[in-house]
């Protein structure tokens, strides 16, 4: 079994398996009139950290493809002043196979909701989904800023332009 599962995560080492695609209507809907986001980035676990990847590089990263698309970046304080409190929160789960990483990506807007039948109840709720499981070697592990969440933030800023022209 441990051979058989070794020969697929080698297979699949060159292999991207994403699943981001185009927002559907009513998530670039839910972008209208938003001032702008929140990013927060997810703790990345120590062995992948170890190997490249950083919190603060992805930070730093996602902030300039917002900022350079015409998107806000709103501090946290703007956030707490803004009634849907939008905030776009990237996760990264790498997961070490020895000479490879097995990582899954999301990126996904919160904002503060308000249910139909309750409309005085708010909540937090996911509005906008991109995500990405890919395989890669070690030694690429950093370039998954570039190759793997700068297009989903990409796909998420092109979304929130679109029904929020400049």
């Amino acid at each position: 079994m441990r051979y058989v599962l070794s020969a697929i995560i080698m297979a699949l080492t060159c292999l991207t398996l994403s699943t981001a695609q185009a927002a559907g209507s009513d998530e670039r809907e839910s972008l209208v009139g938003l001032p702008g986001v929140l990013v927060v980035i997810e703790e990345i676990n120590p062995e992948a950290q170890t190997d490249g990847l950083s919190v603060e590089a992805i930070q730093t990263a996602v902030e300039f493809i917002l900022r350079s698309s015409g998107m806000p970046v709103l501090t946290p304080s703007e956030r707490e002043m803004t009634p849907s409190r939008p905030c776009l929160y990237v996760q990264v789960n790498a997961l070490n196979h020895g000479p490879t990483y097995a990582v899954s990506l999301e990126v996904r807007l919160t904002q503060q909701v308000s249910l139909v039948h309750r409309p005085g109840w708010k909540m937090i709720a996911a509005t906008w989904n991109g995500d990405s499981v890919i395989i890669v070697g070690k030694a690429q592990l950093s370039m998954i800023i570039s190759e793997n969440i700068g297009p989903l933030v990409k796909a998420f800023a092109n979304d929130f332009l679109a029904v929020n022209p400049r």
